[in-house]
């Protein structure tokens, strides 16, 4: 049924009651071209519910045509057109003075209904963000039109609701100028009872508990939040209603009302201690454990279960350092909150890790486990592998993001995440924040600030949390980290940690003159069978290796960090993917491989610290606890 038809239907049902919103012809639609340099006016355009279009740079034109109209219509009209049209801004009822009479309209505004009548991906197919997507560029009347089927389209969806929705709706939206002309507009045809007032905020808040039963925490406050934040609720709760968790609340409504994530934190992503049907499932550790990765337990260290308290502390919101063993499962602890709360806020996690192989090879991985929430944006991506990752996190695809700490300089990628919920940010390698530590990086010192910053643009009333890892720190290292994030962010980091050693994992030390060195790491190699890591210190050395043992037989391909991207893509993806069994690595180059089956682990040559050295060993044997 076509939007005029809505309106005539609602007409005949009600009688002339409801003549003024149901004539057609009582309704104009506006679009107003403002210069980005001048700020004037370039182009009006109108169309009126007869039929008659104006395109004009001419005001008095354009209020000839909205003379026997009584709503003026259109796409962000109440903060932009009005203001250049009428010098009225922030209000649905506009005042002009004709020669002979002063006219009232209302003003109704499809910006502002569009995210809670289509919350749902991939949205309205008229919308772009906040803009209409019209088939002819900088033409009013053209977006005139588009804005008329959006509004055909919102009333359509609006009667579909149920009645309880929109009543609740109307109680949250009401007194609000971005709403009032939208409700004013459908109360004319809707049913007469979908027009009786709630009589109460406690009315309002078990109408919506009874709602949104199982799809919010069943002992959330919604008095407090209908008396403090009714329309970031109303917006939250059409983003809890999704039934895909790739929608997301659209940028704009983030900038404009930002206490939308305060309320979904609080809806859906802050455990009740009563317990409730939507927390004791969609809050739950272990059902989320066995629905992504299908383990029944976490992974334990000398009967302690490191793994699990701190997955459990970042789901919880807390902030933390973990010292976890390399390959003792440190990647679980975050991916897997990061999923929930992808799921439960529809929330971004970033992870921030130098080692840009490492993110190519946990992003695969998870692939793998059919979970596709991940990305990555660093250097290794040509530009439209990069345009496409970053388009991915921008339309709520993505609950991970694996970015470099050079990244945080990018204008790019701060834009992506003022319009994403960012529910934490994982330091992988925390020991390079500290000086004492064997790899210290400039860029980590950067990372306080940027959170600092994006908070403050985004207007968060809670901190971001932040989650770092690291596989060896000394105490000097640990106090530096804690120290670092207690003095620029007032965050305090709980501590977790475990003996660093690997029980599945056996040394040994060989010693060889340089004559003797490459026959017996060729003697190793032959003797096993399964996926090999050989560490050297210098490039030259790692293609040297590389090439003596495909010329004997073994078929090793080198990576270090001078290779072109293309080659450092291939080596690793041929490894991973067991198209070539030995990789011969530069220390220095920091190779992050996450490959679950690597049976053997060769210093050619010594890595440069203890830590690196541990670090590089603990590569082997991940497919054992």
């Amino acid at each position: 049924m076509s939007f005029w038809d809505h309106l005539l239907r609602g007409n005949e049902s009600r009688g002339n009651n409801a003549a003024s919103c149901s004539d057609p012809s009582k309704l104009a639609f506006l679009d107003v071209e403002v210069g980005l340099g001048d700020n004037k006016v370039h182009d009006i355009g109108v169309v009126t519910g007869d039929g008659a279009m104006s395109h004009s740079a001419s005001k008095d034109n354009a209020l000839g045509m909205l003379r026997d109209a009584d709503f003026i219509c259109g796409h962000n009209i109440i903060h932009h057109d009005l203001k250049y049209l009428f010098d009225n801004e922030g209000s649905c009822i506009v005042h002009h003075d004709y020669s002979d009479k002063t006219k009232e309209w209302i003003a109704v505004d499809t910006l502002y209904m569009s995210p809670l009548l289509f919350p749902e991906r991939p949205y309205h197919r008229l919308l772009k963000d906040d803009k209409l997507q019209t088939d002819q560029l900088n033409n009013p009347v053209n977006d005139c039109m588009k804005a008329r089927d959006l509004l055909m389209d919102e009333i359509a969806e609006w009667s579909r609701l149920t009645h309880e929705m929109r009543s609740f709706y109307r109680y949250l939206l009401q007194g609000n100028a971005e709403f009032d002309g939208f409700l004013k507009l459908v109360s004319g045809y809707c049913k007469e009872e979908d027009n009786a007032e709630i009589g109460s905020v406690q009315e309002a808040a078990s109408l919506i508990a009874r709602t949104f039963d199982g799809q919010i925490c069943g002992h959330s406050d919604l008095e407090m939040m209908i008396e403090r934040h009714p329309v970031a609720l109303a917006y939250a709760l059409a983003l809890a209603g999704t039934s895909d968790y790739r929608s997301v609340t659209p940028p704009w409504v983030l900038y404009n009302y930002p206490e939308v994530e305060y309320l979904l934190h609080l809806l859906r992503h802050t455990r009740c201690a009563e317990g409730c049907a939507y927390c004791g499932k969609s809050l739950d550790l272990h059902y989320n454990l066995k629905l992504f990765f299908g383990f029944d337990q976490f992974r334990k260290y000398d009967g302690e279960s490191l793994q699990e308290n701190a997955a459990r502390a970042a789901v919880e919101g807390k902030s933390l350092l973990a010292i976890f063993p390399t390959g003792g499962g440190k990647s679980l602890t975050f991916q897997l909150p990061a999923l929930m709360a992808g799921r439960a806020v529809r929330g971004l996690t970033v992870v921030i890790s130098p080692l840009q192989s490492l993110m190519k090879d946990q992003v695969d991985n998870l692939a793998a486990r059919g979970i596709t929430d991940a990305v990555t944006v660093n250097g290794l991506l040509d530009p439209i592998d990069r345009a496409n990752a970053i388009e991915r996190v921008r339309d709520g695809e993505a609950s991970l993001l694996y970015i470099s700490p050079e990244m945080l300089r990018s204008k790019t990628i701060e834009k992506v995440l003022l319009g994403r919920t960012i529910v934490r940010i994982v330091i992988d390698e925390a020991h390079c924040f500290s000086a004492w530590g064997q790899d210290f990086r400039i860029e980590y010192m950067h990372i306080a600030d940027f959170i600092r910053q994006l908070q403050k643009k985004k207007g968060q009333s809670l901190p971001i949390p932040v989650s770092c890892f690291t596989a060896t720190a000394k105490p000097k290292v640990v106090s530096d980290i804690t120290d670092y994030f207690r003095d620029r962010l007032n965050l305090e980091l709980k501590l977790y940690t475990t003996d660093a050693a690997r029980t599945n994992l056996h040394y040994s030390v060989l010693y060889r003159s340089n004559n003797d060195k490459y026959p017996t790491l060729r003697s190793l190699l032959y003797d096993s069978r399964g996926p090999a890591i050989v560490y050297v210190t210098r490039t030259r050395k790692a293609e040297e290796i590389a090439k003596r043992l495909t010329q004997d037989g073994l078929e090793a391909k080198a990576f270090h960090g001078q290779m072109e991207i293309e080659e450092k893509v291939q080596a690793q993806d041929d490894f991973m993917n067991n198209r070539v069994r030995i990789i011969v690595a530069t220390s220095a180059f920091g190779m992050g491989v996450d490959k679950s089956d690597v049976s053997l682990v060769v210093h050619y040559e010594i890595s440069d610290s203890l830590e690196n050295y541990i670090q590089e060993a603990g590569r082997a044997g991940r497919d054992v606890n």
